[in-house]
């Protein structure tokens, strides 16, 4: 089980210290040790999702198809990059390179950003005379330029994240409940529909526990399931630094200067996704990511069971039992409690009628 605030102090530690350490590592292996043993997805009945069924498959959605508009919406405080940007161009003028190239503390003290290898031939190239002479072929302007140019670049990536994270990033939506009132009355056609059980140890790809260490450096077939548990908060995720990093790899690559500037934080790209409204807690939400597709859509994960909505209509329950018998996995019928106070949905052991 996963504690919350065990969760959310590894979460915070994925930004890098001054050092470049991170907590990455210890969140991927805690959450994997405290994952539930199953989680449910919830479908309608219809015939892409019978078919996904038939087929051991499950297929990824994208954010704009999700029902809470703020479902990985990036937020990005643009006032705070334009700070960002003044500092940073200011602190690059003529008299801020000259003092900054020339202390003896300029490698240790640089951004965690900026790899110390990168920040040794920096100096060695400008320091003393070579500053001066490059310093002397730069226009007076050219710092006004940068400026421009950031500002420019801002708004194109942050355009850009936030169409990938709406409408490209591949997710699934799985609960750690198969009996939720709620959720299959919203996600599986007002309890017509059924609920798919998986073994969340299936719910990996084969390279993250690759035997020859591929990455996706040097692996073209390289991709990675993230499975993480949603956070209900009352605040949405900042992604102001992790944009702004963004913005200073695209000006730094298009100028030839590859690997002079990284992210602070390389586990932004899914905490866009993981951040939802206390309103949604009840869900009990844990979100499948697709970091690299290669074109696919879905990854392949044999069912534990299935279990088949109190209202499903009887075509669709003799399809998916046919189905589910194929598998030899379980499979249960869900049902009301009529003559009970409490409002509560049973699940029955089906039984094969001869």
């Amino acid at each position: 089980m996963i504690d919350r605030k065990k969760y959310i102090q590894l979460l915070n530690g994925t930004l890098k210290d001054k050092n470049g350490n991170t907590t990455i590592l210890d969140l991927m292996k805690y959450v994997n040790e405290n994952k539930p043993k199953s989680l449910f997805h919830y479908r309608r009945c219809t015939e892409y999702s019978i078919e996904a069924f038939r087929e051991g498959k499950i297929y990824f959605n994208t954010a704009n198809n999700f029902n809470d508009p703020y479902d990985c919406l990036v937020y990005c405080d643009v006032d705070k990059i334009q700070n960002y940007i003044s500092n940073t161009t200011e602190s690059f003028n003529i008299q801020g390179l000259q003092k900054n190239i020339n202390d003896d503390t300029f490698i240790e003290t640089r951004s965690v950003q900026m790899p110390k290898q990168k920040a040794e031939e920096i100096v060695n190239l400008l320091k003393g005379d070579g500053l001066q002479s490059v310093l002397d072929g730069i226009p007076a302007n050219y710092f006004d330029n940068v400026k421009q140019a950031l500002e420019h670049i801002t708004q194109s990536v942050l355009n850009d994240y936030m169409n990938y994270y709406q409408f490209e990033m591949p997710l699934v939506c799985l609960s750690e409940s198969y009996n939720d009132i709620l959720m299959w009355s919203h996600y599986a056609d007002n309890h017509k529909g059924f609920v798919i059980e998986y073994d969340t140890d299936t719910l990996r790809t084969d390279c993250m526990y690759c035997p020859h260490g591929k990455t996706n450096e040097n692996c073209i077939q390289w991709r990675q399931v993230m499975l993480l548990p949603i956070l209900y908060t009352n605040q949405r995720y900042g992604a102001t630094k992790y944009i702004f990093d963004n913005v200073l790899m695209n000006m730094y690559n298009s100028v030839g200067l590859s690997n002079v500037w990284g992210l602070s934080d390389d586990f932004a790209q899914y905490k866009i996704n993981i951040y939802k409204h206390r309103s949604w807690s009840y869900e009990r939400e844990w979100r499948l990511q697709l970091y690299r597709t290669n074109g696919e859509k879905f990854i392949k994960a044999k069912p534990v069971a299935i279990y088949l909505g109190c209202r499903i209509s009887k075509c669709y329950e003799d399809i998916l039992v046919q189905y589910a018998l194929s598998y030899n996995i379980k499979i249960y019928k869900m049902s009301e409690n009529p003559r009970k106070l409490k409002y509560s949905l049973n699940k029955q052991k089906y039984i094969i009628k001869s």
